[in-house]
């Protein structure tokens, strides 16, 4: 029985809770109408509080009036609260450079969204038959493991009751039970891509090839979405061992334990990695994460550009992933008066001048404090980041410039450019975290020394 079997579904998937909130797009077809119908008669079941929505496209004219007030009336008669949604689909898709079909799409789910809120659910009328169009349709796009896996029973707050009935199994219902619907006419046109599959390859492989081609198809599906989702489960246990670390604009990984992995999973922990970024992954394709397996082999400072200013490069003994353009201009140079704590805006920290050692009564600790050689300095001292031409005293005599400095200590090149440094002219005299001019060192001949120190900051300047 049909009832059953979608109510077996709903089941096997807890798809439904008892007092759920449910929106139901309904556009009057056969499928909308079935799904209405079939919740309707569970509602005294599950105590549901059921809203339907219909989405006015704008696109079929007078046919598209009568299919919204044909879902109103419906609604009406079986107690169903309505609400009739208006768009100009075409004018939308033209703003955004998108096809009608997809701006539809969009426009339907964001709708559906809005209206079920935070903790409302939202159940949808996919069946057999498009769950085997979905996945013949990413097959010839080039899909791997996850669009071959076609659509999830549930899908966020997104629940499909009807993914495992065929439409013929929809139509036989409607027409036992005497319920009336709307024929779409855009359903019979081969110029939408979806239609073609529906209207051509698949009655073509029912009757050419088998008589259960559909159902076979959502099988594999089915089946296919098990591995996909043991192999993601996998590849977020291995995620967490390689992840370095997780900032707001990038994330950084282990490049070594990585390329311990096979390739298939290599591609998966890139992927996962780039999802803690950005979970769309817009046309991010097979080919970039073949591209970054490659990348993977090569030196530090390699990089590759991708679509939606995403990108990969090597940073020494890691892979970063991340967007572009993102660092914000922060160079700066502040001189430095005695005695007075100064705000460095830029990196949120304090930094002070002092002829005595580190105060106790301060009321904050230094996460910095050097002492240097106050008669050796014969210029103000200044707080900024790196300029051209700067060198750095490493001993007996020697002076090495900044740029080898930074790369023979393996300083990654976006922190580079935000490094706090204490300079005299074009010689560095310190690098909190990292080095210490020795062209400034105190010693046994030092008569006057000088304190500096570094503070976390308050996101605000203080006044001593």
């Amino acid at each position: 029985m049909f009832l059953e079997k979608v109510k077996k579904t709903i089941q096997d998937y807890h798809m439904l809770e008892k007092e759920d909130f449910i929106i139901v797009g309904v556009s009057g077809g056969t499928d909308s109408i079935a799904l209405l119908a079939i919740l309707c008669a569970i509602q005294k079941e599950y105590q549901l509080y059921i809203k339907a929505i219909h989405i006015h496209h704008g696109l079929r004219a007078e046919e598209a009036d009568r299919d919204a007030l044909f879902v109103k009336q419906i609604c009406q008669k079986w107690n169903v609260p309505c609400e009739v949604i208006a768009f100009n689909i075409s004018k939308e898709a033209k703003n955004k450079g998108i096809g009608v079909e997809e701006m539809g799409r969009l426009c339907r789910y964001e709708t559906f969204q809005k209206k079920a809120g935070e903790k409302g659910k939202i159940a949808v009328a996919h069946h057999q038959n498009d769950q085997a169009e979905t996945v013949l349709l990413n097959l010839c796009r080039g899909a791997g493991l996850a669009g071959l896996s076609g659509m999830s029973p549930i899908r966020g707050n997104i629940i499909r009751p009807f993914l495992f009935v065929s439409r013929k199994e929809i139509e036989s219902f409607l027409e036992k039970n005497n319920i009336p619907y709307c024929q779409d006419s855009t359903n019979e046109q081969e110029h939408y891509t979806r239609n073609k599959i529906r209207l051509s390859v698949l009655p073509f492989l029912e009757k050419e090839i088998n008589s259960k081609s559909i159902e076979h198809i959502a099988a594999s599906a089915s089946i296919l979405a098990e591995e996909e989702n043991f192999l993601e489960q996998l590849a977020q246990k291995e995620l967490k061992k390689i992840l370095v670390k997780k900032e707001n604009n990038r994330v950084v990984l282990n490049k070594k334990l990585l390329l311990h992995q096979s390739s298939i999973m290599k591609r998966r922990i890139i992927r996962q990695a780039f999802c803690l970024l950005d979970r769309s992954l817009q046309d991010l394709s097979y080919i970039h994460f073949q591209q970054i397996e490659q990348l993977l082999e090569k030196q530090s400072g390699k990089k590759l550009s991708f679509p939606f200013k995403k990108s990969a490069f090597i940073e020494y003994d890691t892979l970063v992933l991340g967007w572009e353009n993102v660092t914000k201009n922060t160079e700066f140079c502040y001189s430095l008066p005695l005695e007075k704590a100064i705000y460095i805006k830029e990196i949120n920290k304090f930094v002070k001048l002092s002829f005595n050692a580190y105060k106790k009564e301060e009321k904050m600790l230094p996460i910095y404090t050097k002492v240097f050689d106050y008669d050796k300095i014969k210029e103000n001292i200044v707080c900024r980041t790196r300029q051209q031409g700067d060198r750095i005293a490493i001993g007996n005599g020697h002076k090495k410039k900044l740029k080898d400095f930074f790369i023979d200590s393996k300083i990654p090149r976006q922190q580079r450019e935000t490094l706090l440094l204490f300079a005299v002219g074009k010689q560095i005299l310190w690098i909190p975290g990292y080095r210490t001019s020795d062209d400034f060192l105190v010693d046994t001949m030092t008569k006057n020394k000088i304190w500096i120190s570094v503070w976390e900051g308050e996101n605000h300047e203080r006044k001593d």
